[in-house]
């Protein structure tokens, strides 16, 4: 195998290509590197590249260079060229469909499709890659799985010991309740292979001038921040775009001096709630803390290089407090959006079942948009929230469940809750959310 791209012949334009429906520019731009080591399309697809040899492509084993133009991501290509559907992009599909934002990108179309040869490879390399550094974190939100959180597995565990039945039903349950229960006790840490490290960190420093780091929680992981030092030592910041998704949890004081040296940076906030609820949903985050260091990266925006992106993963435990949330943002903001302070609708939470507000009993949905549509006027002078935050009304009055589906997730939401939180010995959702509680009561009659 080599490391270099083969040179084919240009696949030849047509009316046909021209009017692809299917098109995403991520798979002529975009490199995705899976909490796991392995490899796909994008953060939104599930499948991992494949190595041809009946087994998948992973950091540890096999070049970037390879994984780039996989058979895989040729035929892909080769399929939005020709406007077929990607089985893998079903997710981009369906949020589209509801009206929500996805993570389909559609620029440069007719640019992608000229430079791509024959058998759907490229002789270009990517500029932009999405990375997740395993999964080692400090929280174990509701929504989140041991995929990336090492956290959230290990408490089903301990629960488990005390209540098999409990973890039986979790594994019976799976992306019901957790988005994924192959094997609870799962930790990556392929990036501490000093081999993998290197020849990361050296492709990131050749290749790569727009990078998003997930988790885990990166803040957590030493390997972040040497990151951010070989490519300080390098000269590298200056011509890099960073993006960061944090639980805000804690920083590193040495970004003071990174920061302000890159081409431009982008603090995605995953913040739920407020308060107390924000501190309920990512376990055991403290709201304070998180405020505190919103306030550490707010005083580092100058220059213009510099953003923060407000990213609450939108679900059944805060959708009620949705108008509050964004009202809270923009104080925060000192109420201008746009160059420096963003609102991301992304974080559709769909996965685990349980967590989607779909299931929710009408009733309660009703009350909710009722709620939420009393702020329609604030924020219809915000571009960014107007039309998403009306769809999110818009899909709480619709009812997208049968009775007998909505009932069964409903059973399995208070009982993963209920059971969590006696384990946890903190405030209950039922003691938080008395109004859901008493709608779900009604309902399971």
């Amino acid at each position: 195998m080599t490391n270099k791209p083969t040179n084919y012949k240009p696949v030849k334009m047509c009316v046909e290509y021209a009017m692809s429906k299917s098109y995403c520019s991520k798979l002529w731009n975009h490199q995705y590197v899976h909490m796991s080591g392995s490899m796909r399309f994008c953060c939104a697809t599930i499948d991992d590249l494949a190595d041809g040899n009946g087994g998948k492509l992973h950091i540890n084993k096999d070049s970037l260079h390879d994984a780039w133009n996989s058979d895989s991501i040729k035929k892909a290509r080769l399929q939005m060229m020709k406007g077929d559907t990607v089985s893998a992009c079903v997710k981009c599909v369906e949020q589209e469909a509801r009206g929500y934002d996805s993570m389909r990108q559609r620029d440069n179309k007719e640019r992608n499709f000229k430079r791509t040869n024959s058998d759907g490879s490229v002789d270009h390399h990517p500029s932009s890659m999405e990375l997740h550094l395993g999964n080692v974190c400090n929280l174990k939100c509701k929504m989140c799985g041991q995929q990336y959180s090492n956290q959230v597995g290990k408490e089903l565990l301990e629960i488990g010991n005390k209540d098999e039945s409990f973890l039986k039903w979790i594994k019976e349950q799976s992306g019901n309740v957790n988005i994924w229960t192959d094997d609870l006790s799962v930790e990556y840490k392929w990036f501490q292979d000093p081999k993998t490290k290197s020849k990361l960190f050296e492709y990131i420093a050749e290749h790569i001038k727009d990078i998003i780091v997930i988790g885990g929680e990166p803040t957590v992981i030493p390997e972040f921040w040497e990151l951010f030092e070989y490519l300080f030592e390098r000269d590298k910041l200056k011509d890099l775009e960073i993006t960061l998704n944090t639980n805000l949890t804690n920083v590193n004081p040495k970004m003071i001096n990174w920061l302000p040296k890159l081409k431009s940076w982008t603090i995605w906030a995953s913040v739920d709630g407020l308060g107390e609820r924000t501190e309920y949903i990512r376990y055991p985050s403290n709201f304070d803390k998180v405020c505190e260091n919103l306030q550490f990266y707010k005083k580092l925006l100058v220059g213009n290089n510099g953003k923060i992106v407000l990213s609450p993963a939108i679900q059944l435990l805060n959708i009620d407090q949705l108008d509050d949330i964004l009202k809270w943002w923009l104080n925060f903001a000192d109420g201008q959006l746009g160059d420096q302070f963003e609102v991301s609708w992304l974080s559709q939470v769909w996965y685990p079942r349980i967590c989607n507000y779909d299931i929710a009993p009408r009733d309660y949905r009703l009350m909710v948009a009722d709620k939420l549509e009393k702020s329609l006027e604030i924020f219809s002078q915000y571009d960014m929230i107007r039309g998403f935050y009306k769809t999110q009304i818009e899909n709480l009055r619709s009812d997208h469940l049968d009775e007998p589906t909505a009932k069964a997730f409903q059973r399995s939401f208070v009982r993963y809750n209920d059971t969590q939180d006696i384990h946890r010995k903190v405030k209950s959702w039922r003691k938080m959310l008395p109004k859901l509680e008493q709608s779900l009561t009604k309902s399971l009659i």
